[in-house]
């Protein structure tokens, strides 16, 4: 990909001089090196022999007049870059002895190397007009991996290169001459040409992806470079399109795309594949029907796992999904949208209806399943919400289903209604105890080790909040996160991060002289203030903390909304010597074209992933892709949630040996993960 993408700098960087520089012969010389390679044109407007054009500058200055030569070597030596500047010298041809011609020279830094660019022009004759075809060297074009493609100004095929006829199986008489609308696929629409067309003409280039069709009719993913060749006056000459080969990395994208669209489980949709439907349905929806969301929990989950094991209850999952399926019949759309939650989505006539459906549904699955020679009893409890009366975009039908669903214990089915007053009081008092937790120090910062499991040290930890109540109870995350980023309490909470782990990696790697990097999270509201980056190194300074003792864990969400905003957030913070990783890796929206884009270090690979790799051939499969896609990109790649001697042993066999969970240790206090780290090594 290296070599591929210096190629197409290559020629991008000399039809930049030639567009800059106006028209004639292009001549790039390398300082470095001496090499000179020039355009097809050169030998046509300054009558030199073909066996005597030059191959490095020293053979260049020899073809130039004694007294002419030290211009040439003042401009070389020249600690000026993209200055333009013009010298007349005389040049010896074969056919006429040494002529006059004008150079056009333009010094530029190009991976980390000084290069020359210099137009060469006849005053004395009209040679400098180029034809498209012979604007770029013939040694680049050639021997480019890019599949390149030069038309004329009406867009007729001139030129081809050796990779285009490989890689699409045409020969060079099929092409030349042809529109290259010949081998496109058919499978985009006008207005998608006519989109990138008005992008070329307003731009002068145009670059995406594209589907074309090979001549045996296979289709293939391309990203095209694609922009005008400009002549004399600016005036259009031609155009060129610069296509890399990325069908076997789409097809691996839609792949995985796919099975992070469905629960690996039971193989249906899960929260991202059902909130598609209902957005697609909605959109459609021009008859002004009604729908409804019943979100369907099994109660009492983990109890039931504790009680029959992992092994029964995941089969028993699977029969419930057989179960929904089996009675809604294609009307429903179903989905799981978390281990113990599945959605149903369809349309209903009136509410007579959907109570009907809804006492059906929990009636027979609250019948026994036999599993493994068990009868066991599900408790099921459904909530339900409806479009357009309780909401009309589909997070807001599927949370107002789960707050109907969360006021259903007193009976089992229970539709949603603005009078869930035991919401919203449980919601207060949390809010309360977060601003008694925020004035009393009642915030608390544990530590989950993370294990290098070849040397079986620590190498690092993740920095969790937890909050003590009033009654000395210690909340989870989960339990007190949500109400604070409703209630806007987010900063506050995210400030207390940031220090705490600043300050507590300062004192573990300073008093216990170890080399432990801290990584911490933060929310997206936190992260997309303009003062973040501030905040950060202003905290560093205060407790004068190494930076490669920190880490940051994101999460995909934060590159939604703006993308290069995030992206330069991130290529500040590796700056400042942070690492990056990315959190919760495959649950996210984020598209996985993204990663080459971002300057991240780690990807961590959710514990939702992890959980079924023993049993489950699709999380398997799933965590090998991410393991391997992870490595070809030079990434580190961790896994979280490991939680037993399977699934370590697993993850080392795909080459995952960087791991947290709680098979090594739960998280822990700054007291007891001091005391976990003056272990020489973890003993299991």
């Amino acid at each position: 990909m290296e070599n591929d993408e210096k190629a197409i700098e290559e020629l991008l960087d000399m039809y930049e001089s030639a567009s800059e520089m106006y028209t004639g012969a292009i001549m790039r010389i390398d300082l470095s090196s001496g090499k000179i390679i020039y355009s097809e044109n050169l030998k046509q407007i300054t009558g030199i022999g073909k066996h005597e054009l030059p191959e490095n500058l020293n053979e260049l200055l020899g073809l130039i007049k004694e007294e002419d030569v030290q211009k040439i070597i003042d401009k070389v030596n020249s600690s000026e870059y993209e200055a333009e500047w013009t010298l007349k010298v005389s040049l010896k041809s074969n056919r006429e002895g040494f002529n006059t011609f004008d150079l056009i020279g333009k010094k530029k830094r190009r991976n980390g190397k000084d290069v020359l660019y210099v137009l060469v022009r006849n005053p004395q004759k009209n040679f400098g007009l180029m034809s498209p075809d012979t604007f770029f060297p013939k040694e680049v074009i050639d021997n480019s991996p890019q599949a390149i493609v030069i038309t004329d100004k009406n867009n007729k095929v001139v030129r081809v290169n050796k990779a285009f006829l490989k890689m699409t199986g045409y020969t060079l008489d099929e092409v030349i001459g042809k529109d290259p609308h010949f081998w496109a696929s058919n499978m985009h629409d006008k207005s998608f040409y006519e989109q990138m067309w008005q992008e070329l003409k307003s731009k002068g280039f145009w670059s995406g992806r594209i589907i074309d069709r090979k001549k045996n009719g296979e289709v293939i993913f391309l990203y095209s470079n694609f922009f005008e060749i400009k002549g004399y006056n600016n005036e259009v000459i031609g155009y060129m399109a610069i296509n890399t080969d990325i069908t076997n990395r789409v097809k691996k994208e839609e792949e995985i795309t796919r099975v992070l669209k469905h629960d690996s489980l039971t193989g249906l949709p899960n929260i991202k594949g059902l909130s598609e439907r209902i957005e697609d349905v909605l959109q459609k929806n021009t008859e002004e029907k009604k729908f409804a969301i019943l979100v369907v929990k099994i109660d009492e989950l983990h109890e039931l796992i504790d009680l029959y094991g992992l092994e029964t209850m995941n089969r028993v999952i699977k029969e419930v999904a057989k179960k929904i399926i089996e009675i809604v019949d294609k009307k429903y759309f179903v989905s799981v949208i978390s281990k113990h939650e599945f959605a149903l989505f369809g349309c209903f006539e009136d509410v007579d209806e959907l109570e009907n459906f809804a006492a059906n549904l929990l009636n027979n699955l609250s019948k026994p399943f036999q599993i493994l020679g068990e009868r066991i009893f599900l408790k099921i409890r459904i909530g339900v919400s409806n479009y357009p009366l309780d909401s009309t975009n589909p997070e807001g039908l599927i949370n107002q289903a789960k707050i109907a669903l969360k006021d259903s214990e007193k009976k089992s089915i229970n539709f949603y209604s603005t009078e869930l007053s035991k919401i919203f009081v449980f919601e207060k008092k949390v809010e309360d105890e977060i601003y008694l937790a925020l004035e009393n120090k009642g915030l608390l910062m544990y530590f989950q080790p993370q294990i290098d499991t070849n040397s079986m040290n620590v190498i690092g930890a993740e920095a969790l909040i937890r909050m003590r109540k009033s009654d000395g109870s210690i909340l989870s995350p989960n339990e007190f996160l949500d109400i604070a980023k409703k209630k806007q309490l987010m900063d506050r909470i995210d400030h207390f991060v940031l220090e705490e782990t600043i300050k507590s990696s300062g004192v573990i790697n300073e008093s216990l002289n170890k080399n432990v990097r801290i990584f911490f999270n933060v929310s997206k509201s936190f992260f997309e203030r303009e003062n973040f980056l501030y905040n950060i190194e202003s905290m560093l300074h205060k407790y004068n903390l190494n930076p490669s003792y920190l880490g940051i864990e994101l999460t995909e969400d934060l590159f939604i909304e703006d993308f290069y905003s995030a992206q330069k957030k991130i290529k500040a913070l590796k700056e400042i010597g942070l690492k990056i990783a990315l959190d919760d890796f495959g649950t996210g929206f984020s598209s996985l074209s993204y990663l080459n884009k971002l300057d991240i270090d780690k990807i961590k690979i959710d514990k939702s992933f992890i959980d079924n790799i023993l049993h489950d051939k699709t999380s398997q499969r799933l965590v090998s892709s991410i393991i391997s896609m992870s490595k070809s990109l030079g990434f580190e790649v961790i896994a979280e949630g490991v939680e037993s001697e399977g699934q370590l042993l697993f993850l080392q066999e795909e080459g995952c040996y960087e791991v947290q969970g709680y098979y090594f240790s739960k998280p822990l206090s700054f007291d007891q993960f001091r005391l976990f780290l003056k272990k020489e090594r973890i003993n299991i």
